[in-house]
């Protein structure tokens, strides 16, 4: 339970953001994920249930729609060809422009898009053609798992493609202004081919090669470094990959996110079932792929949430050096947690009750992604089953 609200402390929703810590949004959206924009201001992008549009949204640091934002704090974005999409995702760029992106249903397959959303509220119809990237680079399905800004400005993609007879081929893409970038890949193709599987995140290394959790073993948890020409970077960790130690045969694990630091180290979040169920899993590693010898003693750090299985889907640095991490419970109704640690590992125990967070939003809800603003306030966004939308967008006290 919250503490009441002359004595709240960290990890404890934030009750003066939008409608006691959670920002409202417009009915019948779902799918939905935010990001901070430098003057405070949050932005959301979420899909109609319904029809073949999407809402990008802009939130004042308050909590309250910024109607000073598009149409009265929301822009409405009709998608190609009249194709619905079941998920939106989006990333915030350095000038506070916001790429939107997401799938495209298109009969029995599926391509992806992507358009770009100007600070001042208005759809960038320069980006692209007339508007849209179009990912649907061959005959397959293609879905943009992750798009991240890259150092030098551009943009990179992880984008898999899959097939009725269970192939998973895999790409990074590389943008300029919404096109393929055509000093990437062979021939100028603006992409490169990854080794076949499913994967789950992508991000740049300090040295600016390509970091991504591959799913290529079932119930190994893995972190790849490819060079810029496809190729595995035999300099990382061992013959160009993580590996996370078993235990047991019969353990189990998987990344879900990646989060480069200032310094060059990696932290990698997910779940580990190492024979007492499935609870939250986080790593650090240095620049080189091993294990940092100043987390968790150079171990991987499985913690339980008393009671519950759980899943990490998302971490954050904090400039302390501090970690937050967010996910949710696995039994359903799901639940939102949190957790913070110490930078080397040990739980924060100023935060929530020894460091843990459980939140019950309504009959069923998960924390997706976790951010910390300049005041040190921790966003949360997720999804929630709720009679008008299920977009979550929740504070807490940091």
């Amino acid at each position: 339970m919250n503490a009441p609200h002359n004595v709240r402390k960290p990890g404890d929703l934030d009750l003066e953001f939008g409608e006691s810590g959670l920002a409202p949004f417009p009915a019948g959206l779902t799918d939905g994920e935010s990001g901070l924009l430098s003057n405070g201001k949050i932005i959301t992008a979420a899909t109609d249930s319904t029809n073949p549009v999407v809402f990008v949204l802009r939130h004042l640091e308050t909590g309250e729609l910024d109607t000073s934002f598009g149409e009265q704090g929301s822009l409405r974005i009709d998608l190609p060809d009249g194709e619905l999409s079941r998920a939106t995702k989006l990333l915030v760029l350095a000038d506070d422009s916001a790429l939107v992106y997401g799938p495209l249903e298109q009969g029995s397959g599926h391509r992806s898009y992507i358009c770009r959303v100007l600070p001042s509220g208005e759809f960038d119809q320069a980006f692209g053609e007339s508007g849209f990237c179009i990912m649907d680079m061959d005959d397959h399905g293609n879905f943009i798992i992750q798009l991240i800004a890259l150092s030098d400005g551009k943009v990179a993609g992880l984008v898999t493609a899959s097939r009725m007879d269970g192939y998973f081929g895999a790409y990074i893409v590389r943008l300029v202004d919404g096109r393929f970038d055509p000093t990437f890949g062979d021939s100028g193709q603006g992409y490169i081919s990854l080794d076949p599987g499913p994967y789950f995140d992508i991000a740049e290394s300090a040295n600016h090669r390509f970091l991504v959790t591959p799913r290529a073993t079932p119930g190994v948890a893995i972190i790849r470094q490819y060079l810029e020409n496809g190729e595995h970077d035999l300099d990382f960790g061992m013959q160009g990959q993580y590996l996370l130690p078993k235990p047991t045969p019969e353990a189990e694990a998987l990344f879900n996110e990646l989060e480069v630091l200032p310094d060059g180290k990696i932290l990698a979040v997910g779940q580990a079932n190492v024979g007492f169920g499935t609870h939250t899993l986080t790593v650090r590693l240095t620049p080189d792929g091993n294990e940092d010898p100043t987390f968790n003693n150079g171990e991987p750090k499985i913690m339980v949430f008393q009671g519950h299985e759980t899943v990490a889907n998302w971490v954050a640095p904090q400039p302390d050096g501090k970690i937050v991490v967010a996910g949710n419970t696995v039994a359903q109704p799901r639940q939102v947690i949190l957790m913070r640690m110490e930078a080397n590992g040990a739980m924060d125990m100023s935060f929530g009750i020894n460091g843990q967070v459980i939140s019950s939003f309504a009959s069923d809800s998960a924390g997706h992604e976790v951010q910390v603003q300049d005041n040190g306030k921790i966003l949360v966004t997720g999804s929630i089953s709720s009679a008008q939308h299920k977009v979550l967008l929740a504070r807490y006290l940091g």
